[in-house]
Formats: structure tokens, C-alpha cells, sequence
């Protein structure tokens, strides 16, 4: 009976339970200054309270690359064991939304480690935390489908991956990882305002879905040399290629010679014309286009993950998601960095399919762009998030005694930087593939209206998305009037 009481109490305590009042008068230190966890939580922005046994801190080791790579990371992050509790102010009142309970190995709590490569150099660490119980910490009304174990805590990056996660959200990219802001507080002293996300791995169900036997995560990545398993790029000898799923201990010598093979044969297509039979080229060109609406600067450490589905000819390889912000907002007057390595390969391909699948992507959201993500940053500041965020950035700022700018401004930044770089994008855009130039060749002449009308007989669709001359996101017989009357024109 005791055992079943015991069972009982911990499947409650690990429930979501929201407007329970907590005890939230515990001390916590912000830099010199002591108040109650209650007066974080009063921001209204959720607070992540992590107490680990004994009051371990993680760590770890750091590390640089070897001659002939690039890069600085880490090595032997420690796992700490740990409790971990989530708050919310709900109606006024500081309530209890999860927690994990004791640790237990499989049965309840969670580990917390340091993640990240130079961002674990700076003060503020960036963690990953695994629950021994899978939930969803973003509390998104739907338990069953969202639930995971690994979570990750990111440095507040003044609304870089925000922003970024909305350009991979609007490039129709598989998957966007669900987030949210959080204040964090460990062992008794606070660590700052985070952005709690969801971590790039394999749940079929809500992140990314490959095949739990035969399919595959991999990262082009720079750091390969700090892992005990990859395979090797034939292209780029800085960059070999790691695994996200399987895990690197759970890979068999068949697993690896297959996926060896996977990657040669695909670096090999780029410069070859059937590269559209082995990669998904819509989500290569998604990925590309929103980096550089970004302006990457980081053509190495911006993540470059790709799945294949299964072990079958018909699985091609995607790109899922972007991810890594760091770098971000950063060409101001110049195609991201991403332009570099495989990519300027596809753009100087002669089969111009992904050429064809990047234009016609911008061609689609080239009069929305810039007022959606105006509308998207301006909206989150007046949200009760935002709001929450902008009371957390006076902690944030107390922390490391600086003055940090408000919300407000930073949204600004953020809004003056798309509208730049949307009005550099449009006339890159049009001296590099002119409306008109329906086969992507950098000239729009009578060969064009040949192409046009092709298309429209369906005798060619390589290029349908140059077809949308008259851009009203549908090629037709009025898009073949316009090319001829802009042709005319230009003649006179």
C-alpha cells in the first residue's frame, strides 16, 4: 500500500498543474543582490528553478582544434542530477506548472550538462537538460504529442533565433522548434533570461521524423574532430559529417560504410546534373534563402543538418531546419556565407533546378516578407511574453551590471534590419534573375517567351517559377503577354 501512496504522489507531483500556488518566498542571488523567487516570477515570464543533488554545478572541459581543423568547443560536459521545477504567474498568483520530482535514473527528475560549442566559452552557459521522464516543458495543450526528454536552455540572443525560427517557420522548412522565453534560476542564484527549445533529434511525432530503423540525422560540422564517430567529406576536409540519430554508440560498420557512401555520392552530385535525384531540392532552397535573409556570416557553424528518411534508393536527403543564429544579421551588403561550400556549387550547377527553386521561393514571399516579420516582431513585443521579457531584462541587466536595451529597441533593430535587408534582396534579386528571365540564364530576351511558352504547354517545368512574370503567384498566358510587352517596350 505504502509503495502505491508512493507511486501516487510522484505521477501528481510531475503533473502540469496549473493556478496551484507554490511556495515561492525561497532567497535567490542576483549578482549582490538577494529577493524572493517570487519577485522573478512576478515578471510573468515562465521561471525555470533547477536544483541539483548536493548543489553540483556542471562542467567542463575546453578544447581547440587540432592542426588542420577549425573551431574551439567542449569535452567531458558533466551530467548533473537534479530536480527541476517550472513556474508560472497565473491570475496574479505564483503556480506551480511542472515538476520532475527527485532525481530517480528513468523514474523522475532530469539531468543538465553545458552544450554548445564557443558559446560555452562565455559566462552565460547555454545547457541541455534531459528529463528521466518524457514531458512537454512549453506547455502546449497536447501532452501525448509533444512530450520529449531533451530540452534545451539557449542564451537570450536579442531575438536573433527568434526571428529566425519565424523565417524557417515561413520558408516551409519540415520542422520549426517549438520555444519560448524562460528565467532561469539554479541552485539558489539566478542565471539569466533563456530561450527554452526543443533539441534537434529524432519524435516521429512533433520534431524530426525519421525511420526509427533504417533512417539517419547528420551534420556537416566543423567540429567533427571532437567526436568519436563520423564519415568523411570528399570536398571539404574541415568539415566531415556527424550523427545526431542514430547515436554515435548505437552505429553499426554497416550504418557507417552506408552512410559514407550516402555522403560521397551526394557531395559528388552537386557539381553534376542529377543532383535533384538524390537531394530534396525545395528544402535545400529554403534553407539557403533564409540564411540569407538572415545574412550569415558563419558559413561553418551555422548548423547544416540533414535527414534521410530510410535506407531506400526513393529517400532523398533534407535539409529540416536552419539552425544557429549567433552570426546572424551580419552581411549587411553581401549573399550569406552560406553561398560558400556545397551551395555555390548548386548555384553554378548547369542543371538549374535549385537555381529555379531559390528564385521562385523569394519570387513568393517577396511582397510579404518585410510586413510579416514587421507585423511577427511588433505583435510578440505587446504580448503578454513580451511584456513578461521586457520586465526579466532589468534581472538580466542587474546580473552582469550593465544596462541592457528594452524590448522596444530591440525589436527595432531587428525590424530595421529586415526592412534593409529586404530592399537589398530585391535589387540583388533583380539584377541577378530579372523578372522575365524565364530560364535563368541573367538576360530576359526572345529565348525567354521560347521558355515561357514551353512551360505553359508543359513540355518544360524546370523553371515554373520563373514562369510568374507578372508575379501574382500563378504562371499563365498573361504572364507570356507581359514578357512579350516588357520585350517590346525595351525595344523601342
Amino acid at each position: 500500500m505504502r509503495k502505491i501512496i508512493l507511486l501516487v504522489t510522484l505521477v501528481c507531483a510531475m503533473c502540469y498543474s496549473p493556478k496551484v500556488h507554490a511556495d515561492t518566498s525561497s532567497l535567490v542571488a542576483v549578482r549582490d543582490t538577494m529577493i524572493e523567487l517570487s519577485e522573478i516570477i512576478s515578471t510573468g515570464l515562465i521561471t525555470i528553478n533547477v536544483e541539483t543533488v548536493d548543489g553540483e554545478e556542471p562542467t567542463c572541459d575546453y578544447v581547440s582544434a587540432p592542426p588542420g581543423s577549425m573551431g574551439k568547443t567542449i569535452t567531458n560536459a558533466t551530467k548533473v542530477p537534479g530536480r527541476l521545477v517550472i513556474y508560472g504567474f497565473i491570475e496574479g498568483v505564483d503556480s506551480l506548472l511542472y515538476d520532475s520530482g527527485d532525481y530517480v535514473k528513468d523514474v523522475s527528475g532530469m539531468t543538465i550538462k553545458i552544450r554548445g560549442n564557443t558559446s560555452a566559452y562565455s559566462s552565460k552557459k547555454p545547457y541541455k537538460i534531459k528529463l528521466q521522464k518524457k514531458s512537454d516543458l512549453l506547455f502546449r495543450g497536447n501532452e501525448d504529442l509533444y512530450k520529449d526528454k531533451e530540452w534545451l536552455l539557449l542564451k537570450f540572443d536579442y531575438l536573433l533565433a527568434f526571428s529566425g525560427f519565424k523565417i524557417n517557420e515561413m520558408m516551409g522548412l519540415p520542422w520549426t522548434p517549438g520555444h519560448r522565453f524562460v528565467n532561469v534560476v539554479m541552485n539558489g542564484v539566478y542565471r539569466g533570461v533563456y530561450m527554452m527549445c526543443e533539441s534537434v533529434k529524432r519524435n516521429p511525432s512533433c520534431r524530426l521524423n525519421v525511420d526509427k530503423l533504417t533512417g539517419y540525422i547528420f551534420e556537416c560540422d566543423p567540429y567533427w574532430w571532437n567526436e568519436d564517430v563520423y564519415v568523411n567529406s570528399i570536398t571539404s576536409p574541415s568539415y566531415n559529417f556527424t550523427f545526431k540519430y542514430p547515436d554515435s554508440e548505437d552505429i553499426t560498420p554497416e550504418q557507417l560504410e552506408y552512410i559514407q557512401g550516402v555522403v560521397t555520392n551526394y557531395e559528388n552530385s552537386l557539381t553534376q546534373s542529377y543532383y535533384p535525384d538524390l537531394i530534396d531540392v525545395e528544402s535545400f532552397a529554403e534553407w539557403c534563402l533564409g540564411h540569407d535573409l538572415e545574412g550569415t556570416q558563419d558559413s561553418g557553424g551555422a548548423n547544416r543538418y540533414y535527414t534521410k528518411y530510410d535506407s531506400t534508393d526513393t529517400s532523398k536527403i533534407h535539409m529540416p531546419l536552419l539552425w544557429d543564429f549567433d552570426m546572424a544579421e551580419r552581411m549587411k551588403t553581401d549573399w550569406s556565407l552560406c553561398h560558400t561550400q556545397h551551395f555555390k556549387s548548386l548555384f553554378n550547377n548547369a542543371n538549374r533546378t535549385f537555381v529555379d527553386e531559390y528564385v521562385g521561393l523569394w519570387r513568393s514571399i517577396e511582397k510579404t516578407f518585410f510586413n510579416t516579420m514587421q507585423y511577427y516582431l511588433s505583435r510578440f513585443e505587446t504580448s503578454s511574453e513580451g511584456v513578461a521579457l521586457n520586465k526579466s531584462l532589468s534581472y538580466e541587466g542587474l546580473l552582469w551590471n550593465t544596462t541592457l536595451d528594452s524590448l522596444h529597441d530591440i525589436v527595432t533593430d531587428r525590424i530595421i534590419w529586415y526592412n534593409t535587408r529586404n530592399n537589398w534582396m530585391k535589387k540583388k534579386m533583380k539584377s541577378t534573375y530579372p523578372v522575365g528571365d524565364t530560364n535563368l540564364d541573367g538576360v530576359v530576351d526572345i529565348s525567354d517567351v521560347t521558355s515561357l511558352i514551353d512551360m505553359l504547354l508543359g513540355t518544360s517545368t524546370m523553371y515554373r517559377h520563373a514562369a510568374d512574370v507578372n508575379l501574382d503567384g500563378q504562371p499563365s498566358i498573361s504572364d507570356a503577354t507581359t514578357l512579350i510587352d516588357m520585350l517590346l517596350a525595351a525595344s523601342k
